[in-house]
């Protein structure tokens, strides 16, 4: 069991490069109490309550991953790497980044959907989530050049609002610094034969005005997983990004303004058929575990414009921040949808694996373009001298998303193409207001009160068009308009005590929800299970206890929650699949409500640095136990899909001086998960168990670093999704070099 094998002994992860508040969602490196580098434990200042304090004096579950900590495990470039075995997150990882997303304390997830996400997603403080497709996890550009990541693990909906009732993620980009330096790096994987290059400059003509430019691009000529009759690699990666910033202060005023674009081929929707023996496969049928024959070429691109504007403004007797952001969020992506090719499946046939012919010509796609603006402003401040901390603000969000499903047959005979077209516009528009105010009880004794208020407004206009006559097909049930207007209040209430000037213990109650909406992708006409064209918000309430602190250079936190939901928001199919002889596609997945739920558990960080024969060695545990049950409706008594019963890392971090210019670094980066199940149904195949290890070694000399890696050095194979028909597996070892210059 991962609990035995992750030795509590050894502390995990509290890390940040602390510094100090300049910003609405970061504090600056040149303006700095301590800084916690990268074998040291210092002060760590989060964000977590939209105001910068010490991570340890944060009464709840949160965790700041630095830059440091990241470059330390080679830079990792997806969320799903940088989020890996962290207490209580679970990523769920679809092959594409285009539909994976981000699930902590067992909310639920959406999939191939529209819906918004579980997890609040944050960049620099601004919601980024949603949308049609690509917007239940980060892309590329989001990770690029962050100068830290906060994980905020419990509902959120009091400072943050929609969707964050499993927590929120915040990415923090670095912004232009007051000083000359920079940063180029190159990575090689050999595996792939995929290079991927970054490089960051930051110069200051005056002490009033900064400049940060950034460039991002990866490329790749093989890959893990091969589609062999469209000669392509399913995880191929093209593109990259650029990005630049201008900072502006003076003694009151700091702004930073900030473009970005990304242009990215992404690794498309990869899965391989696999059907145990019986029914119309009575000998069953398992495809090579890394190489698929594909009748339709995978694809996937992911395109990404954004403009923000942050902003501090210094009242006097309070502070103002402000977040302004535009973002264009562009994905696409097509698919595949028997898993084989009609000459396979003639092949099947012919020999007796299936008992019903098979076309092996059907595909699926989607296409969407979500353009989102948000405004974030709030005033923060203090009275009565210092015992009182309040915070008072507003946000707007308006988001437009215009896109298509589309799904159909080829005629390996003819060629000629039946299918649909199904054009979907959503609009939403939000607002809220939100405040907080905390409150010395005494010198060891302090209240908290946050509230927010929602309003929403969702529409949806929905089409469906026959491919070869462009006429409109699917009657009401596919051509609709419809709109639905909800609002909420969200509150959270905290009290903690602090025994120690470092330690406190707390206990805190609170609220979200998720938002409701409108399934874009009603299936297809045969399927056994009608898809609704619309579901409502999701509500959540929390509870948790916890104790945090610190001693020297070791720091700790646990953390004890109960999550309930009703009218949960949970992802169905519509009954398609290769043994169903009425449909036999790749089903079609929904999101509908269905009753109440109740999610538990217990977590784990902690973090030590010692000294070890003549070098510092960091060592960062984490560890988290959770379970959950649908405890109303018609799934009543299921346990909830996509929460591992464990989820846990132990990261090392080992680096020693040799001579005056060099130094030897390594890091070893161990994680894994055991139990849980895929579906919310009661015949679902368990989430596969696995660990895995990730090895760096190298120097560092002078301003150069030039390491090696293996990840999943073991080259384990572990499936990371699993139905009746297809799996997907997770990737297999990895090897290469990353050679970082800093100036």
């Amino acid at each position: 069991m991962l609990a035995i094998m992750l030795s509590p002994a050894l502390p995990a992860y509290a890390q940040d490069s602390a510094q100090q508040p300049v910003s609405t969602s970061q504090p600056d490196r040149e303006d700095s109490t301590p800084a916690e580098t990268a074998n040291t434990l210092d002060v760590v200042y989060v964000t977590a309550r939209r105001r910068t304090e010490r991570l340890t004096d944060v009464p709840g579950s949160a965790t700041a991953l630095s830059s440091d900590y990241l470059q330390q495990r080679g830079s990792p470039r997806t969320a799903r790497d940088i989020l890996a075995g962290k207490a209580g997150v679970r990523f769920f990882d679809t092959s594409s980044p285009v539909n994976s997303e981000v699930s902590i304390r067992g909310s639920s997830t959406a999939r191939a959907t529209n819906a918004d996400p579980s997890v609040g997603l944050y960049r620099d403080g601004a919601y980024i989530g949603g949308g049609l497709i690509g917007g239940r996890s980060f892309a590329r550009v989001d990770i690029f050049d962050a100068q830290r990541i906060e994980v905020l693990r419990g509902v959120q909906g009091a400072l943050y609002g929609r969707n964050a009732v499993g927590g929120a993620v915040n990415l923090i980009t670095t912004r232009p610094q007051f000083e000359t330096g920079g940063y180029v790096d190159f990575k090689y994987t050999a595996e792939t034969e995929a290079v991927e290059g970054q490089a960051v400059a930051n110069f200051a003509p005056s002490d009033s005005l900064a400049f940060r430019l950034g460039v991002d691009g990866v490329t790749q000529d093989d890959g893990l997983f091969y589609d062999r009759p469209n000669d392509v690699f399913f995880d191929d990666r093209d593109g990259g990004s650029v990005r630049a910033q201008m900072r502006y202060r003076n003694d009151r005023l700091d702004v930073t303004f900030l473009g970005e674009h990304q242009d990215l081929d992404v690794p498309g929707i990869t899965y391989r058929v696999s059907i145990a023996p019986g029914g119309v496969f009575p000998v069953g049928y398992v495809q090579d575990p890394y190489e698929y024959p594909h009748s339709t070429a995978p694809t996937a691109t992911q395109d990404i414009t954004t403009g923000q504007i942050n902003l501090e403004y210094d009242l006097g007797w309070a502070s103002l921040y402000s977040t302004t952001m535009y973002r264009e969020r562009k994905s696409d992506y097509v698919f595949d949808a028997d898993g084989a090719t009609p000459e396979i499946l003639a092949q099947l046939f012919a020999e007796g694996v299936i008992l019903v012919p098979l076309n092996g010509g059907s595909f699926g796609g989607a296409q969407d373009k979500t353009e989102i603006f948000t405004e974030v402003a709030y005033l923060s401040g203090t009275a009565w001298q210092d015992s009182v901390e309040w915070l008072a603000g507003i946000e707007y969000l308006t988001q437009t998303s215009e896109g298509s499903d589309l799904g159909g047959t080829t005629s390996p005979v003819s060629g000629t193409v039946t299918g649909f077209r199904g054009p979907l516009v959503v609009d939403y528009d939000s607002y809220a207001v939100f405040g907080s105010l905390q409150v010395d009880l005494s010198d060891r004794l302090t209240a908290t009160g946050e509230l927010r208020y929602t309003d929403d407004e969702r529409s949806v206009d929905a089409s469906r068009f026959d491919f070869a006559s462009g006429a409109q097909i699917g009657g009401d049930a596919f051509n609709f308009m419809a709109d639905r207007t909800s609002d909420n209040v969200s509150y959270t209430g905290t009290l903690a005590y602090r025994f120690a000037p470092d330690w406190q213990v707390y206990g805190k109650a609170g609220t979200s929800y998720r938002a409701g909406g409108f399934n874009a992708n009603l299936g297809v006409p045969e399927q056994p299970i009608p898809i609704p064209s619309s579901y409502d918000d999701e509500t959540s309430t929390a509870y948790e206890a916890g104790l945090k602190g610190r001693v020297d250079k070791f720091y700790v936190a646990v953390a004890a929650y109960l999550s309930q939901s009703d009218d949960l928001i949970v992802q169905r199919d519509n009954g398609c699949g290769a043994t169903v002889p009425e449909c036999p596609v790749l089903s079609t997945s929904f999101l509908t409500n269905t009753g109440q739920a109740e999610t538990w558990g217990v977590e784990l960080e902690a973090s030590s640095q010692f000294e070890i024969a003549g070098g510092d060695l960091a060592a960062a545990f984490s560890l988290s136990r959770q379970d959950g049950e649908v405890t109303g409706g018609p799934l009543e008594g299921l346990a909830t899909a996509q929460t591992p019963e464990w989820i846990g890392s132990l990261n090392l971090n080992y680096s020693r001086r040799l001579t005056d210019s060099v130094n030897l670094i390594s890091n070893a980066f161990y994680y894994g998960q055991s139990g849980g199940v895929q579906e919310l149904t009661a015949a679902t195949p368990d989430l596969d168990d696995y660990q895995l290890l990730n090895l760096r070694l190298g120097f560092q000399i002078a301003n150069f670093e030039l390491a090696a890696f293996a990840n999943n050095i073991f080259d384990e194979e572990y499936v990371i999704f699993e139905s009746a028909t297809t799996e997907r597996l997770g990737q297999p070892r990895t090897t290469g070099l990353e050679l970082r210059y800093e100036f």
